[in-house]
């Protein structure tokens, strides 16, 4: 992996996980040379939950996928085939699923393809992202968001589950990320990441009380007199 590819593309990554909000500090998003390190970040705000599933992929996995993408072998990756390649990966369908209080939300799959500073199909880091946005699928009150791996790339070394909250959101327990090493064992292996969120809507702020009408005018009377009386007392010191 060069370091010039690497670090674009690991750029790539933190900016789209700051369009999230997710905090790029909190996220560690890196390369491995041997493998593919995923990053599935949940990111809840005024009931909406936008998930970006990003696989970072190092030299091997990437220099694969390229090849795949090279559909003619000529050694370069035209936006015709790199469309090609979106449109496949498209095709396959989420690799999470999101459920919340049980139930699966299902939205348009968006795939993009960052082939870093090598656009040809010599072996070099890539990004692949599938991203979801479900638009009013946390109401207010407690719930159950939970993110489910229903598929894994090959030479995966580790993988990042987590959740980042807007305003007016908390995490009732646990904490916001979880991590796993390696693929799993089997197919009957779930691996998965349950967050429990409150929503509760922001308090007003209090309103100050009004004084009542009768302290008003009492007040505005007591004015009018005293001015009366220092008007008198000016008249008198003139004469």
């Amino acid at each position: 992996m060069t370091v010039k590819a690497g670090a674009r593309a690991a750029a790539f990554v933190t900016s789209a996980l700051v369009t999230l909000g997710a905090p790029p500090a909190g996220a560690h998003p890196e390369f491995s040379a041997l493998g593919t390190n995923r990053y599935v970040t949940a990111a809840v705000l005024d009931g909406r939950i936008d998930v970006t599933d990003a696989l970072l992929e190092g030299l091997l996995p990437a220099g694969d996928d390229r090849r795949r993408f090279d559909v003619d072998g000529d050694g370069s990756l035209s936006p015709a085939e790199l469309a090609d390649a979106r449109e496949r990966l498209r095709a396959e369908g989420p690799a999470v699923t999101v459920t919340v209080d049980e139930r699966v939300l299902a939205a348009p799959l968006e795939v993009s393809i960052d082939l870093g500073d090598e656009p040809g199909a010599a072996a070099a880091p890539l990004v692949i992202e599938r991203r979801q946005s479900f638009e009013g699928a946390l109401p207010l009150g407690t719930h159950r968001l939970r993110l489910v791996v229903t598929r894994e790339p090959p030479r995966l070394l580790e993988t990042e589950l987590g959740v980042v909250l807007g305003p007016g959101l908390t995490l009732r327990e646990g904490v916001d990320r979880v991590s796993l090493r390696g693929s799993r064992a089997s197919a009957l292996e779930v691996r998965a990441a349950t967050f429990i969120i409150d929503w509760t809507p922001p308090k007003a702020p209090p309103r100050r009380p009004r004084p009542p009408l009768l302290f008003l005018a009492l007040a505005i009377f007591l004015v009018t007199l005293a001015a009366a009386a220092f008007r008198r007392r000016a008249r008198r010191s003139t004469r």
